[in-house]
């Protein structure tokens, strides 16, 4: 009897085993498809919807609100958010952008005061100096979380507000650290990268809204 459930539970064990390595061979084709998708967008194409989509972010109540904006220096075919980064500044609202050690795994905010201040950086993304980080307005602001919103990239997403990244996991590590800090996350994405069904993981984190040049997307509950 001993033997007979030792070999079940090797056999749960392998299968287990087997749709996990399904479940991430699929998430590394929808990558690859997504970003495919992406890439072909034309020029033209792609600039007018990432100007809806930086549109609609600045009408969001949740950007009118924030005095904090995590956002990205898009990076070749990402929406833009060129248009955004500037207006955050204009509007006087603190303005941090991301910068990666791809060796440690790590990513963190550090803020810029003008986009002029950025350089080529990880993979040629441009990225800010090292300076006041994000860890540093949240020592200062203590209780100022409900005015922090993250604005992030992603090569896809799905019906359920399941984001896929480009499998580095830095803003589900960043946001599983500092998540509590940030009241808000956003996705920025066109619409072409929705895919049907993205198998999640247990670390991944599902952006509050998905916002495309078509609209609005709210997770459960939202």
């Amino acid at each position: 009897m001993r033997r007979r459930e030792q070999a079940l539970i090797r056999r749960q064990e392998q299968a287990m085993m087997q749709r996990r390595e399904q479940a991430m061979t699929s998430r590394k084709e929808q990558r690859r498809r997504a970003l495919c998708v992406r890439d072909a967008m034309p020029e033209g194409e792609r600039r007018v919807c990432s100007g809806e989509i930086q549109r609609r972010i600045c009408e969001m109540e949740w950007y009118r609100e924030a005095r904090c904006v995590l956002s990205y220096a898009s990076f070749r075919s990402e929406v833009s958010t060129e248009q955004i980064n500037r207006r955050a500044l204009e509007d006087g609202k603190v303005l941090y952008l991301p910068k990666t050690w791809a060796d440690k795994g790590y990513m963190e905010f550090y803020r810029v005061g003008a986009p002029e201040e950025l350089s080529a950086g990880y993979q040629g993304i441009p990225e800010p100096p090292v300076g006041e980080s994000f860890p540093d307005f949240i020592a200062a602001e203590s209780g100022g979380e409900d005015c922090v919103l993250m604005l992030m990239p992603g090569a896809a997403f799905d019906g359920e507000n399941n984001r896929l990244g480009y499998g580095g996991g830095y803003y589900d590590k960043y946001l599983a650290q500092r998540g509590e800090a940030v009241a808000h996350t956003v996705m920025l994405a066109y619409d072409a990268q929705r895919v049907e069904k993205i198998e999640a993981e247990r670390h991944d984190v599902r952006p509050d809204r998905i916002v495309t040049e078509n609209g609005c997307q709210c997770r459960a509950g939202e």
